[in-house]
């Protein structure tokens, strides 16, 4: 997993006083020089301590690749390119790559300006810098929203994620993207955009424009579509001792067919603290990248809940249930869609979110203007 801070690297004395400013104003940062100048004079006094390095650009920027999400280069943005093209896989997980010139005019947006937040680093660099901020994605320059953006907005995952091209490319050429959702988005604004429920989408997939559902329910669509899949689902679960990867990963993909939600939209999974250590459901989260959130008995006695009681459970353990309460509590504002159901070994609740998004953000255009 990548590191969360960001790397700034330089080559010389000018960008080394810049990387000082950034990192005294921004959290979380790591100085990355050559070792060169190790004994150079600063003019300013640095908070934190520097990393010099004796490697290639090329070596340090691949170790960089995997350990951080977000690299400032100080330096000439041709150098960048060429050093940072090996290492490009994917914009999905694709670091966020911003470069400054030497002497800290441009803020230049080089990589991930969307999903990866290269877009906001620049802003908030040149702001520190009073630099001018240089992005040139096609809708933050047409002042109109990007779809990756809305996703990271509201924690969303994207499928395929190979159609996301052509419903950005709709928005940037004026041709109608329509918006199929039961969600509240309040961000996404423009003359070509129409929205409509979900029990629309089957009489209007066929009718002129791109569709873009937003949506974490399993659709089945003959045409091209776009789906963004909000991470909003808290599994509950409860188990027998040595319940194994397999049962898990059967009652849980049992339990989101019967109310019909992607796998891709569980957020995290809850239990009780009588549950933290045991294997395979810690197995089942590690190899699905989940967090798993531990509900201590003692708050579960406190809360007021309205969840299916078991005599049974509250002899043994102290609680009236484990599922439904576990997950209630993790997400305190989400709703029971599917109350505790038994498969097997392993009883699941599943809780679903509200899904909020956050808001509009405003970006500078590659001229320095406003975008609107």
């Amino acid at each position: 997993m990548l590191k969360e801070r960001t790397a700034v690297v330089t080559l010389t004395v000018g960008g080394k006083e810049l990387a000082f400013k950034i990192s005294n104003s921004l959290e979380g940062v790591d100085l990355y020089f050559p070792y060169k100048l190790k004994e150079s004079r600063d003019n300013m006094i640095c908070e934190k301590e520097a990393n010099y390095y004796n490697s290639s650009l090329k070596d340090l920027t691949a170790s960089l690749f995997k350990r951080y999400n977000k690299i400032i280069y100080i330096m000439a943005l041709g150098i960048v390119v060429r050093v940072i093209a090996p290492f490009l896989k994917d914009k999905r997980v694709d670091p966020a790559v911003v470069t400054i010139d030497e002497t800290g005019r441009h803020v230049i947006s080089t990589l991930a300006g969307h999903l990866g937040g290269a877009n906001e680093l620049t802003e908030k660099i040149a702001e520190i810098l009073d630099s001018t901020a240089v992005i040139t994605t096609a809708t933050d320059c047409q002042g109109k929203p990007a779809i990756d953006l809305l996703a990271k907005r509201i924690n969303a995952s994207i499928e395929p994620f190979q159609n996301l091209k052509l419903a950005n490319a709709a928005i940037v050429n004026n041709r109608l993207l329509n918006i199929f959702t039961d969600h509240k988005i309040n961000s996404v604004h423009s003359d070509n955009i129409e929205f409509f429920p979900l029990s629309d989408l089957n009489t209007r997939t066929t009718q002129s424009g791109f569709p873009l559902i937003i949506s974490n329910r399993q659709f089945s669509i003959d045409s091209n579509y776009l789906q963004l899949i909000p991470r909003n689902i808290i599994i509950g679960i409860g188990c027998r001792r040595g319940v194994t990867v397999s049962e898990i990963t059967k009652a849980i993909d049992a339990a989101l067919n019967i109310v019909n939600i992607k796998r891709e939209s569980i957020k995290k999974l809850a239990t009780i603290d009588l549950k933290e250590d045991e294997s395979g459901l810690i197995a089942y989260a590690v190899e699905n990248s989940l967090e798993i959130d531990i509900i201590k008995r003692e708050e579960i006695k406190k809360a007021d809940l309205n969840i299916s009681s078991s005599e049974f459970v509250e002899k043994m353990i102290g609680v009236p249930g484990v599922c439904e309460p576990a997950a209630l509590l993790s997400s305190k504002t989400g709703k029971l869609i599917l109350e505790k159901t038994k498969f097997s070994r392993v009883t699941i609740a599943v809780v679903e979110e509200v899904v909020l998004d956050e808001g509009e953000k405003t970006a500078y255009c590659w001229n320095q203007k406003w975008c609107r």
